[in-house]
């Protein structure tokens, strides 16, 4: 090992700049494997905030949780125009997730506590429109002071989307996080089965009631 190697690994200002610079995924899971002292700075304040745990408040510019982005792709499409993604129920059976399920419901895993972006996001705008033969109808709700945590929003999304289409806007100027839920409501009431079952279901997750305002009707006939 060369000298100057040596300065780095036993230095600890220049190992936690260096394990900064790391993949996210080798950061939070491989560092800490690697000795005490690795462990112990992947605990600082600037590699908590490298892994989405603590805010920046040096962040100004809106960046989405990469790892969160990677492992649960229907919550952060980006695409806010009239061809946007919309995700179901199934979109979130082909998440990573449906392989590895007892990993991901654990009460104590990580990805519950990681921030969906730096800055953290506060507005959170849910607009839930339900469409039928007689026309069309639309509620509002607005969460606000958030530091929005991936374990919240999942605990939020998973009853929703059940039966509805769901879209993700980001920083759209209405809110930090733009929700659109779509629902059809058929003239003859049937039992639908339920899409996901417990295996989706975290451990440690909450029950979070939405404030939504009264139903508003658009365009009826």
């Amino acid at each position: 090992m060369s000298s100057a190697q040596e300065s780095v690994i036993s230095t600890p200002e220049l190992l936690e700049h260096t394990l900064s610079l790391l993949p996210m995924r080798d950061l939070l899971v491989a560092a800490p494997l690697v000795s005490r002292t690795w462990h112990t700075i992947t605990l600082s304040p600037t590699i908590q905030r490298a892994l989405f745990f603590n805010p920046d408040p040096s962040a100004t510019v809106p960046v989405q949780n990469p790892l969160l982005a990677e492992i649960f792709p229907p919550f952060f499409a980006s695409e806010c125009e009239e061809n946007r993604f919309w995700g179901t129920a199934y979109s979130i059976k082909e998440m990573p997730w449906a392989d590895a399920p007892d990993a991901f419901k654990r009460a104590n895993a990580s990805w519950r506590r990681m921030l969906v972006t730096q800055p953290p996001t506060q507005t959170m705008v849910i607009v839930h429109r339900s469409s039928g033969m007689g026309g069309s109808s639309e509620r509002r709700a607005v969460v606000n002071d958030l530091s929005l945590r991936m374990g919240l929003l999942y605990d939020i999304m998973l009853p929703l989307v059940h039966n509805a289409s769901f879209s993700l806007c980001w920083n759209n100027g209405e809110g930090d996080l733009t929700i659109s839920l779509r629902t059809s409501v058929s003239c003859t009431p049937r039992r639908r089965p339920r899409i996901l079952d417990e295996r989706f279901e975290s451990e440690a997750k909450e029950q979070v009631h939405i404030d939504f305002g009264e139903w508003v009707g658009i365009g009826w006939r």
